[in-house]
């Protein structure tokens, strides 16, 4: 299997560096943690990921789903929200963007990894 590479988007700095750890220990290659929206295209171009792990609060004017709503990312490129909010609008705004999943934090490793898993193979 080739390793995957796996562009973690995350405003926190440790939730980003966590999951970038739990990723990488899986076998996948995660390059770096994105903490704001104006470095995701750069961060896209210069990594090449399979997937994208999309938080959506981000420390920027625009968030996760915005982002993918702008970059157009989501038809192209897989991606999987990671998120706080529980509530019907955010999801079903996120939804629209066809993610690979939407799940919401705090999330297991298992669940994480299996969810990365899926998406990987439905892409």
């Amino acid at each position: 299997m080739s390793e995957a590479v796996i562009l973690v988007v995350e405003d926190e700095a440790l939730v980003g560096m966590e999951l970038q750890e739990s990723l990488q220990k899986a076998g996948y290659s995660v390059p770096e943690v994105v903490i704001f929206s104006d470095n995701i295209i750069p961060a896209i171009v210069k990594n090449k990921p399979d997937l994208v792990l999309m938080d959506i609060n981000l420390n920027s004017i625009t968030d996760g789903v915005s982002a993918v709503q702008r970059m157009n990312i989501g038809g192209e490129l897989p991606v999987i929200y990671l998120t706080a909010y529980r509530d019907a609008l955010t999801k079903e705004r996120a939804m629209r963007t066809s993610p690979k999943d939407y799940l919401v934090k705090p999330v297991s490793e298992e669940q994480l990894l299996e969810a990365v898993k899926q998406a990987l193979s439905k892409s």
